[in-house]
């Protein structure tokens, strides 16, 4: 008896070296971005309503474990932006949250995917993720709703040290191709990283460039709602307009149910930039294969309607 328990034991050591629950690289997803700090992520993350936060950087790890319950944790930063830096006044405050995570498979009126639920019942911080692709994970109302950004930040978490890559491009709203705009002007803004979108448009830049702003304003005929024109603001130092037609390009030979916004500057020269639409609010850059750019911790690649 005693020998069969030795043989059992030398068994299970060889084959959990470390230990039965030991994780991969591949179960360990590391999301980082930066977020606008309104009252609905404030309330999801528990920060005192009554404190000042202009933005809230995150840097959340996501533990995956097959046949195990999945976890994660999250540390954030937050406070005043310094102005003219991309840190807080006196180094902002921090706070570590540890809790559950669940996935699930949603198919809505409104929102469809792979969606990661995060809950911290011990401090009652709960808030929802959708899955954009492996590099691209979008926050959520408590309705289930894209999180609407401003525009110094989006609600775009972007993977550590992902890439573009060749991926199909999701639909996150089953009705997005048949979407049925009520403005004639829509205006979206945003700030984004500078270095890898100059490099794939050709936008002239310098070395100092750390983020560019937009401004995208799309206008509509007043009778039938199609496409006419379109104004581009881009800011790096100075202003740049651009203007030009834009189109609607409904599906892609991967995903018919996509719906991607394509600008025609009337100046060649200019980049014909290419969105991804999330939903009626929320626009997300492409690159010239029509593949989702990744941001960094400091800004996504990715414009929010103006609804102010």
């Amino acid at each position: 008896m005693k020998l069969f328990l030795f043989c059992c034991f030398v068994a299970l050591f060889f084959y959990y070296p470390e230990g039965p629950s030991r994780q991969s690289p591949d179960d360990e997803i590391v999301l980082q971005g930066s977020t606008p700090g309104d009252s609905s992520i404030k309330a999801m993350l528990k920060i005192d309503q009554a404190k000042l936060v202009d933005f809230i950087r995150w840097n959340l790890t996501l533990h995956l474990a097959p046949n195990l319950k999945n976890t994660f944790e999250l540390n954030i930063s937050y406070g005043e932006n310094e102005p003219n830096t991309l840190g807080f006044k006196n180094g902002g405050e921090k706070k570590r949250i540890q809790g559950t995570l669940g996935i699930f498979k949603v198919i809505k009126s409104t929102l469809r995917g792979e969606m990661y639920k995060l809950s911290a019942g011990d401090l009652g911080v709960a808030f929802s993720l959708i899955k954009l692709n492996d590099n691209l994970f979008q926050l959520l109302t408590t309705d289930d709703k894209l999180m609407v950004g401003n525009g110094g930040w989006s609600y775009c978490l972007n993977r550590k040290g992902g890439s573009t890559i060749s991926s199909t491009l999701p639909a996150l709203s089953p009705t997005v191709a048949n979407l049925k705009p009520n403005r004639h002007t829509e205006i979206f803004d945003g700030r984004t990283p500078c270095t890898e979108i100059a490099k794939e448009y050709g936008i002239p830049v310098n070395n100092e460039c750390t983020k560019l702003k937009w401004r995208l304003t799309l206008y509509r005929d007043s009778l039938t709602m199609e496409p006419t024109g379109y104004m581009l603001l881009r800011i790096f130092r100075k202003d740049k307009d651009i203007v030009g037609k834009w189109e609607i390009i409904k599906g892609t030979s991967d995903n018919p149910a996509a719906l991607i916004y394509r600008l025609l500057p009337k100046d060649k020269s200019d980049e014909a930039l290419q969105f991804l639409v999330g939903d009626e609010n929320v626009l997300f850059f492409l690159d010239k294969k029509q593949q989702l750019l990744v941001g960094d911790e400091n800004f996504s690649f990715a414009l929010n309607r103006k609804l102010k």
